[in-house]
C-alpha cells in the first residue's frame, strides 16, 4: 500500500484559484483525492477546476467569501450536503496589507485578521463538528508563514494573523486528537505567487530574498504542495500540532 495515496479522500482547499492553494489542490488531485475548490470568483474557480481534471478525481467548486465569517457555518453545511463531508481541509486563503503599523487603518487590520485567522478558526471547527458527528477522523492543514516565527517591518496585521494560525494549530490539535483529527501547519518562505508580486517586482527586494535564502531562490507553489500531500496522507499519522517551515533554509540562518 502506498502511504502517500489519497485515493477515496475528499479535500476542501480554500484560496484554490491560484498560488499555493491551487498548487496544493493539483498535488492532492494527482495523489488521488477528489477536490472542492473554494474561492471568491466563480469564473476563476471554473478555470482552475478545468486545469485540475484528473481521471481518478472529481473536482467541485464553491464560490464563497470566507471573510464573511458569520456565514461560514450555513455555507459549509449546505456544501457538505452536496458533496459529503471532506476528509481533508486545507486553509490556504489569505491576504496582506503592507505599511508601517502607525499608518495602517484599523480596517486594514480587521480585514487581514478576519480572513487569515477568524475564517480558519470558524471553518476548521465546523469541519471538526461534522467529522466528530460522523465518527470520522480528518486532517486540517493550515498555511502559516515565515511570519509565524519571525517578523519584518511593515507587516503587522499579516504577522499577527500568521502568529495566530501557529498557536491555533496547536490548540485545535490537542483538542481534537481524541477524535482522530490531526491539525498541522506549513510555514512557507518567500513564494512566487500573485500575493507577493509587488515584492517580486521590486528589484532590491528580489535580490535580498535570493541572497538571504540559503537555497538562493524564491519558492514556487509546488514546493508547498507536496508537503501538504504528506500531511494529508497516512505517512503523517503521528504528526499533529506542528508547523513545518518550507523556507529554503531561511530560519536556519541569520
Amino acid at each position: 500500500m502506498n502511504p502517500f495515496s489519497l485515493e477515496g479522500q475528499l479535500a476542501l482547499v480554500t484560496g484554490g484559484t491560484r498560488g499555493i492553494g491551487l498548487g496544493a489542490a493539483r498535488a492532492l488531485a494527482e495523489s488521488g483525492a477528489s477536490i472542492i475548490l473554494v474561492g471568491r470568483d466563480h469564473d476563476e474557480l471554473q478555470r482552475s477546476a478545468l486545469s485540475l481534471r484528473n481521471p481518478s478525481s472529481q473536482i467541485h467548486v464553491s464560490a464563497f467569501d470566507l471573510s464573511q465569517a458569520n456565514e461560514i457555518r450555513p455555507w459549509f453545511y449546505e456544501l457538505c450536503e452536496k458533496t459529503g463531508s471532506p476528509d481533508i481541509l486545507v486553509n490556504s486563503a489569505g491576504i496582506s496589507r503592507r505599511g508601517p503599523a502607525i499608518d495602517l487603518s484599523l480596517e486594514d487590520w480587521n480585514d487581514v485578521m478576519e480572513l487569515n485567522a477568524t475564517a480558519i478558526f470558524e471553518l476548521s471547527r465546523n469541519f471538526a463538528r461534522i467529522r466528530i458527528q460522523e465518527g470520522k477522523g480528518g486532517r486540517v492543514i493550515n498555511i502559516a508563514s515565515l511570519m509565524t516565527a519571525a517578523a519584518r517591518p511593515g507587516t503587522a496585521p499579516y504577522t499577527a494573523s500568521k502568529g495566530a494560525v501557529g498557536q491555533l494549530t496547536k490548540v485545535l490539535a490537542i483538542e481534537w486528537a481524541k477524535h482522530g483529527i490531526l491539525v498541522n501547519s506549513i510555514g512557507p518562505g518567500y513564494i512566487d505567487t500573485d500575493l507577493n508580486k509587488p515584492l517580486i517586482d521590486d528589484v532590491d527586494f528580489d535580490s535580498w530574498v535570493k541572497t538571504r535564502c540559503p537555497l538562493g531562490r524564491w519558492g514556487v507553489p509546488e514546493d508547498i504542495a507536496w508537503p501538504v500531500v504528506f500531511l494529508a496522507s497516512k505517512a503523517a499519522s503521528f504528526i499533529t500540532g506542528q508547523t513545518i517551515y518550507v523556507d529554503g533554509g531561511w530560519l536556519a540562518t541569520f
